[in-house]
């Protein structure tokens, strides 16, 4: 997972994120335009511990001026997450022995001069904030397979993730990346808040956590003519397979209707017909929209809910289309929720473009 250009590039070890090998010997020369300088990102520095970094180090130094940054490994890593040089060349060196255990290193720079969604700083005003606080931008490569990483996440993409949690683990509960592809993730690292709540979202479970000093924001892209990711789409009309008509014990008729399963709705939501097999909910969103996900909740006076399911769409409500993810072969199946209380995110990535979805 290299990439190197004059304005901008990512590196990783090998392997990364799995564990690093024994007795590696890595070298990377990063080059910039004459008169500008370097900026560096640390996306991931897990080196196994040594005395001195003397069994696996990171050392980062600059042929010109002599300068040397490091050596690195855990718990001797960078003091923080932006290195800023005075110098437009630096060599990367990445050393191993014989270890157990690291990911190892996941790099990000960019030139001063071409800075892009790399590196940008800014003073970013709140309101009721007396002052302003510094909101750093920066883009990293997360490379596929972040999903089952060792490490905790903490929070979710509306209120943003506590910075201790792991970053690339934290894009795909994010639903920025799938977790088979990777990709370039661009984030903020702004003010943190008090408490970070769990969710459950992509196939991973961000956990119940304390307030940080920083919290890191991830910006999904977006097509400019398309209505910005994270509005919540209107539903035209809800249409169903079959609805079940439960009659209670006092005889009353309870329709559980396919309109009843608007997120959101008090009461018991929408059920297929007891015993129907190929059971569908189909939405109708108006008019073609960019669909970029979906959240689904039980019903809870009930204790009903899906465990999982899979994802079609149309563009005229006749001809369909099951939702295979990225260059997937197979419908996706989506995992749906394991209570009838909490909600559960799924992303489409790529998004789905279409007015009905099934």
């Amino acid at each position: 997972h290299t990439l190197l250009t004059p304005h901008r590039g990512t590196l990783s070890s090998r392997n990364y994120p799995g564990t690093y090998p024994n007795h590696t010997a890595c070298r990377w020369r990063l080059r910039a335009p004459p008169g500008t300088s370097l900026l560096l990102a640390f996306g991931d520095v897990d080196l196994e511990p040594s005395e001195h970094c003397a069994h696996s180090s990171l050392l980062l130094a600059d042929p010109d001026t002599g300068t040397a940054y490091g050596p690195y490994c855990r718990d001797a890593g960078p003091a923080a997450p932006l290195l800023v040089t005075n110098s437009s060349a630096v060599t990367v060196l990445f050393n191993s022995t014989s270890h157990r255990s690291g990911r190892g290193l996941l790099l990000s720079y960019a030139s001063s001069q071409h800075p892009g969604t790399h590196y940008t700083q800014e003073h970013v005003r709140q309101e009721r904030a007396p002052e302003p606080h510094l909101a750093m931008c920066f883009s990293v490569y997360c490379p596929a397979g972040c999903k089952d990483i060792d490490g905790d996440i903490w929070g979710n993409p509306s209120q943003g993730y506590r910075d201790t949690s792991v970053l690339c683990k934290a894009a795909v509960h994010a639903g920025v990346i799938a977790d088979e592809l990777g990709g370039q993730v661009t984030l903020s690292r702004e003010k943190g808040i008090t408490l970070y709540e769990s969710a459950f979202a992509n196939g991973l479970h961000s956990k119940r956590g304390s307030l940080s000093e920083k919290r890191l924001i991830f910006h999904k892209a977006h097509r400019l003519s398309l209505p910005a990711c994270g509005d919540a789409l209107d539903v035209a009309a809800f249409n169903a397979s079959s609805s079940w008509h439960e009659v209670d014990a006092l005889g009353q008729d309870r329709a559980w209707a396919a309109e009843r399963a608007a997120l959101g709705t008090t009461g018991h939501s929408w059920a297929a017909e007891p015993g129907s097999q190929g059971a569908w909910l189909e939405l109708d969103l108006g008019t073609r929209r960019n669909v970029t996900g979906i959240i689904t909740k039980g019903s809870e006076p009930y204790d009903y809910y899906v465990m999982s399911y899979r994802v079609s769409s149309s563009r005229d409500g006749k001809n369909w289309r099951p939702y295979r993810g990225s260059g997937g072969q197979e419908d996706k199946v989506f995992e749906g929720n394991a209570d009838s209380h909490g909600e559960v995110s799924n992303a489409f990535i790529p998004p789905i473009i279409a007015r009905y979805i099934r």
